[in-house]
């Protein structure tokens, strides 16, 4: 029984050092998740998160997949992300994922600031994860936020994730759809939790 628990436990070793190892370029830093800024804090949310490559809109589309949206001006009002001055729109059924980011081997919930204009639907996060190879391991319907509480700025509620990734699972990504057929979703200063699941 110990032999057969040493070689399980080689085995895992060596699946985490391949994984470290065969990570694509394009994915440098996925596996480091810092986690040390708390731009939730004054909405009584003191937990560290992370920010990525324009995830307050202010490059543009850059690293973000749209259809149905863009990037508009306007910006949150808290500036938690520095002075900005743009942020994302959703159209009815429009959708936008963004750049994966770390899961270092856990579940990050992801929070962002969202604002309703006229939006007659919910706007649907969901979170998907990826494998070495940059295949799909899961996909979550985990969130609607329902634009009655939205009709201005607010901090969006956790969209959280679980635990029980399969263990090639490297990366995650944010999917954002507008659900509504009238009016538009904005989203903007998109921020990760890489240790959402607390217990």
């Amino acid at each position: 029984m110990a032999t057969m628990i040493k070689r399980l436990a080689f085995v895992f070793a060596v699946g985490v050092s391949v994984a470290v190892v065969a990570a694509p370029a394009g994915s440098a830093g996925l596996l480091t998740c810092p986690g040390n800024l708390q731009p939730f804090a004054q909405f009584g949310d003191n937990n560290d998160y992370f920010g990525f490559s324009n995830n307050g809109f202010e490059n543009g589309t850059t690293g973000w997949n749209l259809s149905g949206a863009s990037v508009v001006s306007g910006n949150e009002p808290w500036d938690v992300s520095g002075t900005g001055s743009h942020s994302l729109s959703i159209g009815p059924g429009g959708t936008a994922a963004s750049p994966r980011v770390c899961t270092a081997l856990l579940a990050p919930d992801w929070r962002m600031f969202a604002k309703s204009s006229g939006a007659d639907g919910s706007l649907r996060a969901q979170i998907v994860f990826y494998g070495l190879l940059g295949n799909v391991t899961g996909i979550l319907n985990v969130t609607n936020f329902d634009s009655s509480g939205y009709d201005s700025w607010e901090p969006s509620a956790n969209v959280p994730s679980l635990l029980s990734l399969p263990l090639a699972t490297v990366s995650a990504q944010l999917r954002l759809t507008n659900t509504g057929s009238s009016g538009t979703w904005q989203v903007d200063d998109v921020y990760v939790d890489p240790w959402g699941m607390r217990g």
